[in-house]
C-alpha cells in the first residue's frame, strides 16, 4: 500500500512537471492531483527537491530502457543511433497520448532546472547525462574504428554534440506539439559526425 502511494505521487508529479515545469508545480498541486495529504507526501519525500530527484530517476529508468533496446549490437553503430532517435520519438508520442500534449525531453528540461538546486542535484544530473552520453560514445567510437566517420573524431566530444542537438529537437517537438520533430534530427546527427546519410535519407537513384 505504501509503495502504491509513493508510485502514485511520483507519477502524478512527473506528469505535472512535464506539462509545465518544476518551478511551476508546488507540493500542494501534487497532493491535490494524487489525492493524498501533505503528510503522506513528506513521509516519502522530505522536500520538493527530493520529489524532483525521484521523478528524474523514474525518467532515467524509462530512457534507459529505450537506450538498451536501441543500442543492441544487431545493427551497425550509426543505425543504432538512428534507432534510438526513432525510439525517443516513439516515447514522446506515447506520452503525448496520455498527457494530451508533447512534453519534450523527459530528462533535459527537468535536468536543467535541477542543476540549479545544489551540489547533490547537480551530481545526480551529471551522473544521468554521463550515462546517456556513454551509449553514443561507444557507438561513435565503433563507427570511427570501422571507417564510417572521420578517424580524427573524438567519440566523447561528438557524443556531447549529438546529445545537445537532440535536446534542441526535443524542444522543437514540444513547441510544435509534434513528436516527429525529433526524427528530423537524424540527418543533422549524421552531418555532425561527418557521416554519409542513411540509406533511407539518400535521394533515389543517388
Amino acid at each position: 500500500m505504501a509503495n502504491d502511494t509513493r508510485e502514485r505521487i511520483v507519477t502524478v508529479a512527473r506528469d505535472l512537471v512535464h506539462g509545465a515545469s518544476l518551478a511551476q508545480v508546488s507540493t500542494e498541486d501534487v497532493c491535490k492531483a494524487a489525492g493524498v495529504h501533505k503528510g503522506s507526501l513528506y513521509h516519502f519525500f522530505p522536500s520538493k527537491n527530493a520529489l524532483a530527484a525521484a521523478v528524474l530517476e523514474r525518467n532515467w529508468d524509462m530512457m534507459s530502457t529505450v537506450l538498451e533496446e536501441s543500442f543492441a549490437t544487431d545493427v551497425g553503430p550509426l543505425e543504432r543511433i538512428d534507432r534510438f532517435v526513432d525510439g525517443f520519438a516513439g516515447m514522446l508520442a506515447l506520452m503525448r497520448q496520455r498527457m494530451g500534449a508533447t512534453p519534450g525531453c523527459p530528462l533535459g528540461g527537468l535536468a536543467a532546472e535541477m542543476a540549479g538546486l545544489g551540489a547533490e542535484a547537480r551530481a545526480q544530473v551529471g551522473r544521468i547525462l554521463t550515462g546517456w552520453t556513454r551509449y553514443f560514445t561507444s557507438a561513435i567510437g565503433e563507427a570511427r574504428d570501422r571507417g564510417e566517420i572521420e578517424a580524427s573524431t573524438d567519440p566523447g566530444e561528438a557524443a556531447t554534440r549529438l546529445l545537445a542537438h537532440l535536446q534542441g529537437h526535443a524542444l522543437m517537438a514540444r513547441a510544435y506539439d509534434d513528436p516527429d520533430m525529433l526524427r528530423r534530427a537524424k540527418p543533422g546527427l549524421r552531418m555532425l559526425l561527418g557521416a554519409r546519410p542513411s540509406a533511407a535519407e539518400r535521394p533515389s537513384g543517388g
